[in-house]
């Protein structure tokens, strides 16, 4: 089963979303808070993980094929 995180966007809307998808929406800025074990993070005030150290994705990703 994937890992899912309690998260509240900055838009105020609040969900459970995959691991990858909260990293992008991070990374993104688009997240205000969210869920960990030990309580909510508030992200801009708390101490947050290196986004740039594992990640497997391409921040801004051209989606566009190449004709």
């Amino acid at each position: 089963m994937a890992i899912k995180v309690n998260v509240e966007l900055k838009d105020g809307a609040v969900c459970m979303m995959a691991k990858k998808s909260f990293n992008i929406f991070l990374a993104l800025d688009r997240v205000s808070t969210f869920k960990r074990a030990n309580g909510w993070v508030v992200v801009g005030k708390d101490q947050l993980r290196d986004l740039e150290k594992n990640n497997n994705y391409p921040l801004f990703a051209d989606r566009r094929t190449v004709s």
